[in-house]
């Protein structure tokens, strides 16, 4: 059997974003300004998800003392396993359209996010921030793993965070579904 697959994914309006995120429209239009996050070109300013993800963890280690720059560069560590734990709720991500099995299903929810592993269960930044080179940071499978990234670096201690934690915050206070698979099985002749 043959189908073809269209993902439609929520587009978050700024208020969306302050309830889910924590940032307010007033840091957005800063973040905005400043280029930290972009704005549209018609002006109407909607985020996607993997915006989302980004603000949420930006705001959650600059309250945590980490600089607006290195918080925007390891923002996006946390973006593909995040995406990669959501899709997988029967909640979040939902198909429409055409009926598929179990398994063909799974494989969608799977290959939908390409370069998340799925062990990787934390961002880790260790500190402090280094003046001139910013901030060491990876994602780890277990804290352990936390202990290599901070003797590379020199320092003893760090901030995680944790994946499935952020995945549930989101899908808990944002409008469901926030993935959308549509199929349509196309005739094998």
């Amino acid at each position: 059997m043959k189908y073809s697959v269209r993902t439609i994914t929520h587009e978050y309006s700024p208020s969306e974003v302050a309830r889910v995120s924590g940032v307010s429209t007033s840091l957005q239009r800063d973040w905005r300004r400043r280029g930290v996050i972009q704005g549209r070109a018609d002006g109407w300013n909607k985020y996607d998800l993997a915006d989302v993800i980004r603000m949420t963890v930006m705001r959650a280690f600059t309250q945590s003392g980490i600089s607006l720059e290195t918080a925007e560069s390891v923002s996006s560590l946390a973006v593909l396993p995040v995406m990669d734990e959501l899709v997988r709720w029967d909640d979040v991500a939902v198909f429409t359209g055409d009926q598929l099995s179990a398994e063909q299903m799974e494989r969608i929810r799977a290959s939908h996010v390409r370069g998340a592993s799925g062990d990787e269960q934390f961002t880790f930044v260790a500190l402090p921030e280094d003046a001139e080179e910013g901030a060491s940071a990876a994602r780890l499978r277990n804290l352990a793993d936390g202990e290599r990234i901070m003797g590379m670096s020199g320092n003893f201690y760090g901030i995680a965070l944790a994946h499935d934690l952020l995945a549930h915050r989101i899908a808990e206070l944002s409008p469901l579904p926030i993935i959308r698979f549509e199929v349509e099985v196309k005739d094998d002749g």
